[in-house]
């Protein structure tokens, strides 16, 4: 890290001193240049300032970069943000379930006690589930993703950070557009939006419409069909070339309507409404290990790099409890928020921020992906949110700008579904509502000692309360409930907790356009209970986690506004860690091995550094790129081996699950102009990541089918445009060498008995077609 920071820095100071020396030179809005780079705007602190004065480490994106590096959802914008980590769709949450890391702390369970440990909001609404947040980018203005414990600014379960998504809001300008897409697998998309004034000057609609068809890149095969051979239950195939089906395809229908008016000039109210209708197939999933013994000997694995696997989404074949689950991914979704800024007077200000959201899903999970019935889960959901935020904004002139308030968040959900899990013959329907109260208290200040330095200090106090009920019935009628779950039925589980947290930063312009910082901050995920229980002395609670952040960064623009680069290192105190583990004998009976349950399983130190840069070299050629180093090292922890003997592990042996060592990301474009036909561009962006575990424990005998190989990805895009910029022609490739990967793998040789992986998408080519107005 030393070597590194000091080749960065160095060239750094010397520019520094360049600047010291010679006038400020002008911003590029005010100087009227187009070779210079963009400022970004964000909100992370409440106020509006540039995301290179802001005293804490953030990725800020615009709309016009993520469409020319082709990213159409939250998981392709984070494969690029440094020490980001986003994985769709597994443990059969379904394809739209999100777990995200950042700087090595998040989640790796959907389940509704497991809050994220990422804060995702879009237009400052925080959503509480990781269900359903898997979004599509949709006719956004920017994203914001801030690393680091958010405690005091984004609040609520934001103790990695937070990923926050703004749409555009509607003016006067139309900029209307519609783009229309085909490519591989049968891709057909539209994209449309439009504002509408119905008052000049004072009432404006925005409307957006997507809508997305994809068939799936993963065959299901018929195991009898494909091998000549009789299987119990019958073939599933009904085509000569033995497909059931397949995994990964989408559906998705989505639309958002955005009504702002501007009441006089102090006072706006902007009220968004939106709705989601997904009928995707169930998440890819290929057999890694299937044991010999539980499938008489025949191996039900496909070839290492093949899109394919013999998943029926079946059980008890053959005989009259014969079942078949749909292999799919639904998901509805709907919401209305209200944002009302009110102008007291010049220096004071209120924010009122209200919403309540809707979701429901149902998903499929043939967790062996064989016709054997070692694992076969279907599960449903339902949420409902309401929040509701106030800000006080107030400067005291140029010496204090102050934010006070406070934050309410109320849930009601439900959690349900079939668990049918062959190898510890266990079979039972689920029923669990959940129900959650949040209430916050906040303050944010920013002293500005002089022009070039300012202090930053921040509190929030936050109170929780859960409950979790259990409900285990049999599937099977005129079967009783089989009597390990049965004690579960009815029994009703809760965490109450309350916690301070803070954040104390200061930055210094040392020259212009070059600013250091540091800060110290804290943050906090809720605590809760067990949901995965399997035995009634399995429903055990688990306390909150806690993150304490140390950080010191420098953020510069350099030569003339040519170059943008942004450096970060931090070291994080993190306690009472929870993970999913896969053993757990001191809460089973001996000889029961079966277990998947949230525990507190130590105390970690996590230490990394972070790089961030964008150029503009010469007129029309833009360069950027980031790098990130994360050692996340466990200083305390109790595992088991397999026999289910209590293991003291040496501190670092045990990884964190979904945290890569290394990550890097480059892209470069060039706008070719092309005189009266226009401008080309071509773009390539280039993404590694190291390899990483996804389970716990993950480094003795017996838990080692979970690591995650590295990878990296190459897409590329051409884009046509007309000198007058209304219609646009662009061909993109994703994946362009065809990389088979696996997005995550799961060890689950201990529970079921198997383990599998979640290939990646192959790849894909789209041409799309854009009108702009």
């Amino acid at each position: 890290m030393s070597a590194i920071a000091t080749a960065l820095v160095l060239p750094i100071a010397a520019q520094a001193q360049e600047q010291t020396q010679a006038p400020s030179q002008a911003p590029q809005e005010e100087s009227g240049r187009t070779d210079g780079i963009n400022e970004i705007v964000v909100t992370a602190q409440f106020r509006n300032q540039s995301v290179q004065e802001a005293p804490l480490a953030i990725t800020a994106v615009d709309a016009a970069l993520m469409e020319a590096r082709s990213q159409t959802n939250v998981e392709q914008l984070a494969q690029r943000a440094p020490s980001v980590s986003f994985s769709a769709g597994g443990q059969g949450g379904g394809a739209q379930t999100a777990a995200v890391n950042i700087r090595g702390i998040g989640q790796n369970d959907f389940q509704f006690p497991n809050e994220p440990g990422v804060g995702v909001y879009i237009d400052d609404v925080y959503y509480g589930i990781s269900f359903g947040t898997a979004f599509d980018l949709v006719d956004l203005e920017r994203v914001e993703i801030l690393r680091g414990p958010q405690g005091t600014l984004a609040g609520k379960n934001s103790i990695g950070g937070s990923i926050k998504l703004f749409s555009r809001l509607p003016d006067a300008d139309p900029d209307a557009y519609i783009e229309a897409s085909v490519g591989s697998f049968d891709r057909i998309s539209l994209k449309a939006a439009t504002n509408v004034t119905i008052v000049p000057d004072k009432l404006f609609v925005r409307l957006t419409g997507t809508a997305r068809y994809v068939d799936g890149y993963l065959d299901r095969l018929d195991y009898g069909c494909v091998n000549g051979v009789d299987v119990p239950g019958g073939n599933f195939a009904t085509g000569d070339d033995c497909v059931i089906g397949t995994e990964g395809g989408q559906n998705v229908i989505a639309g958002r309507a955005a009504v702002r008016w501007i009441i006089n000039d102090r006072v706006e109210n902007n009220f968004i409404a939106d709705v989601t209708r997904d009928r995707s197939e169930a998440s890819p999933g290929k057999a890694i290990y299937l044991p010999a013994s539980d499938t008489g000997g025949i191996s039900y694995v496909t070839g290492p790099k093949e899109y394919t696997n013999y998943a029926n989404y079946s059980g008890y074949l053959g005989t009259d409890n014969q079942y078949t689950f749909p292999a799919i991914s639904y998901l509805n979704s709907w919401g209305v928020s209200n944002k009302l800024d009110i102008e007291l007077s010049d220096n004071l200000s209120i924010t009122s921020v209200t919403a309540f959201r809707h979701a429901d899903g149902q998903s499929a999970w043939d967790g062996d992906n064989s016709p054997v019935n070692l694992s076969n889960n279907f599960s449903t959901f339902t949420h409902d949110q309401f929040t509701q935020e106030l800000r006080l904004l107030a400067s005291f002139g140029d010496l204090l700008d102050l934010t006070v308030g406070g934050y309410y968040y109320n849930a009601d959900s439900n959690l349900g579904g079939r668990v049918n899990v062959g190898a510890a013959a266990l079979d039972f329907n689920s029923n669990d509502p959940f129900k959650q109260t949040s209430i916050s208290v906040f303050a944010h200040g920013v002293v500005h000692v002089t022009d070039r330095f300012n202090l930053t200090g921040g509190l929030r106090y936050t109170d929780e309360d859960k409950t979790y009920t259990f409900s285990r019935t049999s599937p099977i009628p005129g079967v009783p409930t089989d009597v390990r779950v049965a004690s579960l039925n009815g029994i009703t589980k809760g965490f109450q907790g309350s916690r301070l947290d803070w954040r104390v930063a200061g930055d210094y312009e040392i020259a212009d356009d070059i600013r250091i910082y540091g800060q110290v901050a804290t943050g906090f995920k809720g605590g809760g209970v067990n949901p995965r229980p399997y035995l009634e002395m399995q429903a055990v609670p688990y306390d909150q986690e806690t993150a304490t952040s140390y950080e010191l960064g420098i953020k510069t623009m350099l030569f003339d506004r040519r170059l943008r680069l942004n450096l970060a290192g931090y070291k994080t105190d993190y306690n009472n860690y929870q993970g999913l583990v896969s053993a757990c004998p001191d809460i089973s009976p001996p000889g029961f091995p079966f277990c998947s349950a949230t525990r507190n399983v130590g105390d970690a130190e996590i230490k990394g550094f972070e790089v961030e840069f964008d150029a503009r070299p010469v007129e029309g050629l833009s360069i950027d790129g980031s790098l990130s180093y994360t050692d996340f090292e466990f200083v305390r922890a109790l595992f088991f081996d397999t026999d289910g003997n209590p293991l003291s592990i040496i501190p670092g042996v045990t990884q964190a699950p979904f945290v890569p060592k290394w990550k890097y990301a480059l892209g470069a474009q060039y706008e070719v102009d092309a005189g009266n036909l226009g401008t080309i561009t071509p773009r390539v962006d280039w993404v590694w990541q190291s390899e990483m575990q996804s389970n716990i424990p993950n480094s003795i005998p017996g838990y080692l089918l979970g690591e995650v190989e590295s990878r990296g990805l190459l897409n590329a895009r051409l884009t046509y445009r007309t000198v007058d910029k209304d219609w646009e022609f662009a061909v993109a490739a994703t994946n362009l060498t065809n990389e088979f990967y696996y997005m995550n793998k799961y060890d689950r040789v201990s529970q079921s008995g198997n383990a599998y992986g979640m290939p990646g998408r192959p790849r894909e080519i789209i041409f799309s077609l854009k009108r702009n107005f």
